[in-house]
């Protein structure tokens, strides 16, 4: 197995060219692997075609991903990577090439038995065979194969799409050879970033089957009560820790009749007797419901037929924004959307803490009480009877739950947040038998009875195979804050943000303010950190981090709107001021900062990003200076920054022009460009070639600590502050005004756009100065404050503000 060496050294080969198969080719593609994506040939292009026409199927697949949205691709030019062709005349030379095939055909053993003939024949012995079934036995797909094949075979189920979705499910068959799972599951986790989760050869492995399970408890809930769609996707939503598409949303997403077939597929697996090896209890709900075939009739399949649960219409409502029809589910006839009413969950809403939200709305009275009960009671059991048979640990189930359906709490954390005993008792009088492993977990352990338990340092979960509570296996490679905070403690904090010890004379400063957003408790501790790190010699390098669902959103806009509103004009500066000297302080800090962003690395975020000595970058990178959206500028340091590595660049090669380096800084400020991937931000000029990209961002911090580690040992001098920037002043900034005015004449700028980027050009290119020159960095901080207080100080710029703040989108006025 080659599976341990570099992505580009390796050569993989996907079989089936459909919209899983071709967007599991990009993925492969993003991560540096050279990848041939293979599928039919088109009845219409016999022995004699052009091999063009040959392969047109793989090549339409191709051509549509670079157009895709979400995008499939971190970089379109990563499509080069890929090569296509077809079944009957690449797959031998392909596959012998290769080190990882993966089949992604129809879910038929019919079609995937002699493929996989074909496949073992011509792979090379190192070669790791995968197949992308969703639920078929690993088992009965290599039934017949010869045993040198049959080792080789494991299962590797993705979910959609799969660029996005974290969780990757591993699926050995009774026949694998332990080590080719193992390899595999870490090429998945280190070189493609995935969620692995090891699962076990049954119907529909871990993360599907509890998903089929909730979805017909709802289904069955949502038909003996009357819900309406609206109801029910507000209950199954946020409130309980899950995405706001909630269930049915969720089911126009994935389609109407896929869902079906999952359905079915999982009855034909399971069997409603308790005598039966596969007996399922709740076999008796694997059927679709009435509703759907009438639906089916009538051609509704959700998104891919433009109705389902939910119907976009044409018309627009007062906000502009496309009116959307709901299904009645009794009628089977749209109507407007009604607004879900449930006062009853009041209290439940106004708890600060997810399992705390949780416990309120599962005690709730009422109907939406009723339905959560309904749904989550039996789906908490559930998953505790498969403890054993489709997975030793409840760690597992809640990791699947939460990588492949974007739940924020598993079921068996949502259990142990609404009170483990309460949960059994509720089980009890609700006529449910509760799990073995759960009665006997109460009986051992009372009221102090958990699935998890232990500290932050040392937590622990049930093991069906032990029978008891196990230590939480630590994967080597990846930091968690909330674990070295058990063990250490931290070195200082505030509301906003900690200041951590990571060992080996490393401080990390953590953010954990709402959204992350710059404020001041973060600034300080940034401030701290790099005070401790100087007088005490305690640290020898910072990293900026945190484990929350983004990096940074940005700066406290309620203190940027609440000071201009009152005209406190000198606080706004000072405010300001505060802010950029901070990241002066981490720029030419005496030991080295490493940041490690992911996510939202947006406006403040994006600028202490900047301000770093290194970067090491989550690949799933959505960072840009976007003040413009709200009618300022960058005040950070950003723009600085933008002028600052402009000249930088250019002084790389003698007699070389800023200007086309600058020309990019300004588009990507002036338009709020953000990035829609790390490599992305690469070409924006977010990050520069010498910082670091990771696939997994679980590994990001702990890849920022080993960075910041080397840069220590190297001997990191910190760059000179009062170092000259080259800047070109009013004769290249003309072309940026020129530019400014086009936008507005032909309509895609507002009169306040472009007077934002009138601002923008007149910080970079050093206030418009008459003649090229040099300036200090603190001279260019002091153009952007004066640009930033100035817009302030608009009317325009503060109805931006506050119509952000209300609605969470930008206004263009």
């Amino acid at each position: 197995m080659n599976l341990h060496r570099p992505p580009h050294q390796l050569v993989a080969t996907v079989i089936g060219a459909g919209t899983m198969g071709a967007q599991i080719a990009a993925h492969l593609a993003n991560a540096g692997v050279r990848t041939h994506l293979l599928d039919i040939v088109p009845k219409d292009a016999g022995k004699g075609a052009p091999k063009a026409a040959r392969d047109a199927v793989s090549a339409v697949a191709l051509k549509k991903m670079l157009k895709g949205k979400p995008a499939p691709f971190m970089d379109v030019a990563f499509a080069s990577r890929i090569t296509v062709g077809n079944l009957d005349d690449d797959l031998e030379s392909a596959v012998g090439a290769s080190d990882l095939v993966i089949e992604v055909v129809i879910e038929r053993l019919d079609i995937k038995r002699p493929l996989f003939e074909r496949i073992g024949k011509a792979a090379p012995e190192h070669a790791v065979l995968a197949t992308n079934t969703s639920g078929l036995p690993i088992g009965d797909i290599v039934e017949g194969l010869p045993e040198g094949v049959r080792r080789r075979v494991v299962g590797m189920h993705w979910f959609n799409p799969p660029r996005y979705m974290h969780l990757l499910e591993i699926v050995p068959s009774a026949h694998t050879d332990p080590a080719v799972a193992e390899a595999l599951g870490t090429f998945s986790d280190r070189v493609l970033g995935k969620g692995v989760v090891v699962c076990r050869d049954t119907p529909n492995f871990i993360g599907n089957r509890i998903g089929i399970a909730e979805m017909m408890l709802t289904f069955q809930a949502t038909f003996d009560g009357g819900y309406t769609v609206e109801e029910v996707d507000l209950l199954n939503g946020k409130l309980m820790g899950r995405p706001n598409t909630g269930s049915f949303r969720l089911g126009d997403l994935v389609g109407i009749d896929v869902a079906a077939l999952v359905i079915e597929n999982l009855a034909k697996a399971t069997s409603g007797d308790p005598g039966q090896p596969n007996y399922d209890e709740l076999h008796h709900l694997m059927t679709v419901p009435e509703a759907f075939g009438k639906m089916f009739e009538m051609g509704l399949r959700g998104d891919k037929t433009g109705q389902g649960f939910y119907k976009k219409t044409k018309e627009r409502d007062e906000k502009g924004r496309s009116k959307i029809l709901s299904l009645d589910l009794t009628t089977l006839e749209y109507r407007a959307r009604q607004e879900p009413s449930f006062p009853e969950l009041a209290a439940a809403n106004k708890e600060k803490g997810l399992p705390a939200r949780i416990a309120a709305a599962l005690r709730a009275e009422g109907r939406a009480g009723d339905f959560l009960r309904k749904v989550y009671l039996p789906l908490f059991n559930y998953a505790a009877n498969r403890l054993g048979e489709i997975a030793d640990d409840p760690g597992s189930i809640d990791d699947a739950m939460c990588w492949g359906y974007r739940w924020s709490l598993g079921p068996f954390a949502m259990w142990d947040a609404a009170g483990f005993r309460w949960v059994i008792d509720q089980m009890k009088a609700a006529g449910i038998t509760p799990a073995p492993i759960a009665a006997k977990l109460l009986e051992q352990h009372g009221d102090d009875a958990r699935w998890f338990h232990g500290s932050e340092a040392e937590p622990t979960m049930v093991s069906a195979e032990a029978g008891t509570h196990v230590p939480v296996p630590r994967t080597e490679g990846i930091l968690v804050l909330a674990q070295r905070k058990g063990e250490v403690g931290v070195v200082a904090s505030n509301k906003s943000a900690s200041l951590i010890d990571l060992g080996d004379g490393i401080a990390c400063v953590e953010f954990h303010a709402k959204m992350n957003a710059i404020d001041e408790g973060i600034a300080t501790m940034l401030s701290t950190a790099v005070d401790r790190a100087v007088e005490s010699g305690e640290f020898r390098a910072i990293v900026v981090g945190n484990q929350g669902s983004h990096f940074s959103a940005g700066a406290n806009l309620f203190v940027i709107l609440a000071l201009a509103g009152q005209s406190k004009w000198d606080e706004l500066d000072q405010f300001v001021h505060s802010f950029q000297q901070t990241m002066m302080k981490l720029r030419h800090s005496p030991v080295p900062v490493v940041t490690a962003p992911f996510g939202m690395t947006l406006g403040g975020g994006a600028e202490v990003t900047l301000a770093a000595d290194a970067v090491v970058a989550d690949a799933e990178l959505y960072m840009g200076l976007v003040e413009a959206g709200v009618g300022l500028v960058p005040a950070g340091g950003g723009l600085k920054e933008i002028a600052r590595r402009a000249s930088e660049w250019a002084t790389l090669a003698p007699d070389t022009d800023p200007y086309p380096w600058l020309r990019r800084g300004f588009e990507s400020a002036a338009q709020g460009k953000v990035s829609t991937s790390a490599h992305e931000a690469l070409g924006l000029g977010y990050l520069r070639p010498t910082d670091a990209i990771v696939f997994n961002k679980r590994r990001v911090l702990a890849e920022a600590k080993r960075r910041a580690i080397g840069m220590a040992e190297a001997g990191y001098v910190p760059p000179d502050p009062n170092a000259p920037i080259t800047v070109i002043g009013a004769s290249g900034g003309a072309n940026f005004l020129m530019g400014a005015a086009q936008f507005e004449w032909g309509g895609y700028a507002s009169e306040h756009d472009r007077l934002i980027g009138e601002k923008i050009a007149h910080v970079i290119t050093g206030g418009m100065r008459p003649v090229p020159g040099t300036m200090t960095a603190q001279e260019l901080l002091d153009l952007e404050r004066e640009a930033f207080v100035s817009l302030a100080g608009t009317q325009k710029t503060r109805d931006r503000i506050a119509h952000t703040l209300k609605t969470g989108k930008p206004l263009r006025n």
